[in-house]
């Protein structure tokens, strides 16, 4: 690390934990600025999540508009079979009315002729007026089940019409979404400019500061606790061998005139 930045580093870390030879500046004011740069970090990510989402979601609705129509285009075919299945059942039953008629007049016929052939002729009459009768009837019902099939089709593409109006709704809102992501996304890049010129920090070095002044309060809670815990020397000595590294370190970014640290010198810790 170059000695100008380890000398930036070093007055934003004393800066943060409340030193600095400008005793008018608060002593948190560069947690602040490195907190404006982690919000604007985490505001990022997740406006990069929503547009993502967003993505998603129009993918979906296109999906689903293709899935509305070509349930739209089966319930047509399904209406348009119940009507053909009508009218064939009304040819049917109009083709067994005429048989029918046909079989009463033989029966007339019969009943005319002298035995036996008038009373075969009665019994095939009589015979074809019983099928005639069941295959009326089985019509009727084909006939009254292919209109309930016609009605049912007709709700069913009322319902997708809802459908395929809903999901047009959805899909101008996934679109609105997007356009807001994208806007948001604009304007959280000049917040960032603003910021920096605001600032005058470097949001990686902002972001390292954030994270190094975390755990510099999580260390320092952890030493508080251990200072009242029995055989305190004993801790402290087994936390040396990784205390000793952070000390050099430290030693390290506070030589920003270019003077050698021990470590330069080639002296021990």
């Amino acid at each position: 690390m170059s000695a100008p930045r380890r000398g930036r580093l070093l007055d934003l870390l004393r800066r943060a934990s409340g030193g600095g030879d400008d005793p008018d500046r608060p002593a948190r004011a560069t947690l602040d600025d490195a907190g404006l740069w982690s919000a604007h970090e985490l505001a990022t990510r997740s406006l990069d999540e929503s547009g993502a989402l967003a993505e998603r979601v129009a993918a979906a609705v296109a999906r689903q508009r293709g899935t509305v129509d070509a349930a739209g285009e089966r319930a047509n075919l399904v209406a348009a079979r119940a009507e053909g299945i009508q009218a064939s059942s009304a040819r049917v039953s109009e083709t067994f009315e005429r048989l029918g008629v046909v079989a009463l007049n033989a029966g007339l016929e019969g009943a005319r002729v002298a035995e036996p052939a008038g009373r075969a002729l009665m019994l095939v009459s009589d015979e074809i007026r019983a099928n005639v009768a069941r295959g009326a009837e089985a019509a009727r019902e084909l006939s009254a089940v292919a209109r309930e099939v016609a009605d049912e089709s007709v709700e069913l593409r009322r319902q997708i019409e809802r459908s395929r109006g809903d999901v047009g709704e959805v899909g101008e809102e996934a679109a609105k979404l997007r356009a807001s992501a994208q806007q948001a996304a604009r304007a959280l890049e000049d917040l960032g400019q603003r910021l920096r010129k605001a600032t005058g920090v470097d949001p990686e070095l902002a972001r390292a500061v954030a994270q190094a002044a975390e755990h510099a309060r999580g260390l320092m809670g952890a030493l508080s606790t251990l200072a009242t815990a029995p055989h305190a020397r004993t801790v402290v000595d087994a936390l040396r061998p990784l205390t000793g590294p952070l000390s050099k370190l430290l030693e390290e970014l506070g030589s920003t005139d270019g003077t050698p640290t021990r470590r330069d010198r080639g002296e021990s810790g």
